[in-house]
């Protein structure tokens, strides 16, 4: 085999080789949405200081905002743990409805006393998108995985 001789065509073909790209736009909106989840986690506990006497620095915001940042077209083949980052937070929201009384409508209001359970109710729905967009990521891999795999066996079978 002459290593300096041009590929062939099948050699580049990535349903083949089992390299499945998702399509650019959806690998960019899901990294907007997850980095811009994960930054807004991270900033809004730090804002919100004043109110609840505590500064608390999320370090696992962090972390999904650098995932965020690194979406790419190839992202989200295997588990997609940053998913699983997301879902912390609404269970950190039920977690607080466990602490607290959520029909005291002055817990909802951002008064001096409390805009923690609005905050949190901002960022489990915004979890929650983000969870589906990272999902939606995760299934087209898969689709696109049983779509190259039938292809190749048809074309074995030939």
């Amino acid at each position: 085999m002459n290593p300096y001789a041009p590929p062939n065509a099948e050699s580049l073909d990535f349903t083949r080789t089992g390299v499945t790209l998702i399509p650019r736009p959806l690998a960019r909106h899901t990294s907007k949405v997850v980095y811009r989840f994960g930054l807004f986690q991270f900033v809004w506990p730090i804002a919100i200081a004043y109110w609840t006497d505590s500064l608390p620095i999320d370090i696992w915001a962090f972390f999904i905002t650098s995932n965020g940042l690194s979406v790419r077209p190839s992202s989200f083949k295997r588990i997609p743990w940053t998913a699983l980052m997301c879902l912390i937070y609404p269970i950190a929201l039920i977690g607080s409805f466990t602490q607290y009384d959520p029909f005291d409508i002055w817990n909802w209001v951002p008064t001096r006393f409390s805009p923690v359970f609005s905050l949190q109710l901002l960022s489990s729905a915004w979890a929650f998108y983000a969870i589906a967009c990272i999902l939606r990521c995760h299934f087209a891999h898969q689709r696109k995985d049983i779509q190259s795999h039938d292809a190749f066996s048809s074309d074995m079978a030939d």
